[in-house]
């Protein structure tokens, strides 16, 4: 029995979520729709239309969603998942460290457009794709993955996308064998981004997407996989990660993964988030509080996530570009005491901002926590030590992310993010739209699917 049998059996059970997690299928969706529309006007984003912009026709299946564009269904997933990421604000699974939405909505959204899918069918491969993503990811291990530079949700996602396309696209289980095995081999995704503030993450959400399509195309008329393409000698594990890794596998509750799924409020890293939360409460306690009254600044990153957020420690000291902020925990932990918020706005005007921040951002240790690594993979807590210049020392730590499982985001939570985003009129109509009944077909959702006051082309 091979890890891409046991997978695409999976894929193929039935899938029944009671209601609490079927709403918070639902609440994934609206999520992941609010960033995507929010960040379709990101330089990034623009480039991505742009270049499939030539290959656009109204007769092409596939909607780049918040334009009038309409591509292949390929061609579309790749857009629309390069969109979605660009803002650093969509959904996490924080055990594998990737980011499900970016990568298994842009391509459902396309292929269920292009084959007449009802929602309920998309839903149900959604909860398929985060349930094999996030498990692969799981399998890979994300300290191993990052160790020889490659990004999750590039490389895991991928294989998600392809199981959940297999379940939409009502493949046998040797249909969808083949579409993970060659969903593996085509996986790619680097963390190189890091050197330079560079728009490939988002990419690589867009390409596994699109990698998903392309797999099942393939596995549809019998191009055959390897059969151990994830755990052989020369497979999946062993290209992204440090080989198989038996005890890591376990059996899967269908819905397991997109419950335990959390929702960012910050965008950036996530690494960086129960840092962040910790200081913004620092600074609501303290509001007449300036840089010239913090002496020291202690932030407990996680090993795993140092070399995207914290090291090398000088280099975190020039920020140049907004993805330079994103993954910078210097540079966030300076922010939130200095301003007591963490906006788009800001982290866009990351290079703007680093003259103000930078003597304070100097001042924050970057450290390894005994009880925070104990913790990980498997909770991401947060501690904090904060030096003032009156001697007063200020200590906290944290279990549980805002927005996580154990700080769950609630409705008013996801509202506001929303309304942040893509304003209030837009952010109810999409609410409206993720609250249709399962029949509805994907095609009639998506020409009902709103645009943000600032619409491009």
């Amino acid at each position: 029995m091979s890890l891409a049998r046991d997978y695409a059996q999976h894929a193929l059970r039935p899938v029944d979520l009671d209601e609490e997690r079927s709403a918070w299928m639902r609440a994934l969706l609206f999520d992941s729709l609010a960033v995507t529309l929010g960040g379709i006007n990101r330089e990034s984003a623009r480039a991505a239309r742009a270049a499939y912009g030539g290959h656009a026709s109204q007769s092409s299946p596939s909607s780049v969603l918040g334009s009038i564009l309409r591509l292949s269904a390929e061609d579309a997933a790749l857009v629309n998942g390069i969109t979605a990421h660009g803002l650093e604000l969509d959904d996490t699974f924080e055990e594998a460290s990737l980011h499900p939405a970016v990568v298994l909505f842009p391509a459902l959204f396309a292929v269920a457009e292009e084959r007449g899918a009802s929602y309920g069918a998309l839903l149900d491969a959604a909860v398929v794709g985060y349930d094999v993503m996030c498990d692969v990811g799981v399998v890979l291990g994300a300290a191993e993955s990052y160790g020889r530079g490659f990004h999750p949700t590039g490389v895991a996602g991928a294989i998600g996308a392809a199981a959940a396309l297999s379940r939409l696209l009502e493949f046998d289980e040797s249909q969808t064998v083949d579409a993970i095995g060659l969903a593996a081999n085509l996986a790619a995704g680097s963390l190189e981004f890091l050197s330079d503030g560079a728009w490939t993450k988002r990419l690589n959400a867009g390409h596994a997407a699109a990698v998903g399509i392309r797999a099942t195309r393939l596995a549809a008329v019998g191009f055959v996989a390897p059969a151990a393409a994830l755990e052989g000698r020369d497979g999946f594990l062993a290209n992204y990660g440090e080989g198989f890794h038996a005890d890591r596998v376990r059996p899967i509750t269908p819905g397991d993964y997109a419950w335990r799924t959390s929702i960012k409020l910050y965008p950036c890293c996530r690494y960086m988030h129960g840092n962040i939360d910790l200081l913004l409460d620092v600074a609501a306690q303290r509001p007449d509080l300036t840089p010239a009254d913090i002496d020291d600044v202690e932030v407990a990153v996680i090993e795993a996530g140092a070399r995207l957020v914290s090291v090398p420690a000088e280099a975190k000291l020039r920020v140049e570009s907004a993805v330079d902020a994103q993954f910078n925990m210097p540079f966030g932990a300076a922010l939130a005491l200095t301003t007591g918020t963490a906006t788009v706005d800001q982290f866009d005007r990351a290079a703007e901002l680093t003259g103000e921040l930078l003597p304070l951002m100097r001042r924050v240790r970057c450290v390894t926590s005994p009880a925070v690594e104990a913790a990980f993979p498997a909770d991401w807590t947060a501690e904090v030590r904060v030096t003032f210049t009156d001697g007063t020392v200020h200590e906290a730590s944290t279990k549980a992310y805002r927005g996580s499982p154990g700080a769950r985001a609630s409705r008013q939570d996801l509202h506001a993010k929303a309304r942040g985003l893509v304003g209030e009129t837009c952010a109810n109509q999409l609410w409206t739209l993720v609250e249709h009944d399962r029949s509805a077909s994907v095609a009639a959702l998506v020409e009902a699917m709103p645009r943000p006051e600032s619409t491009p082309q």
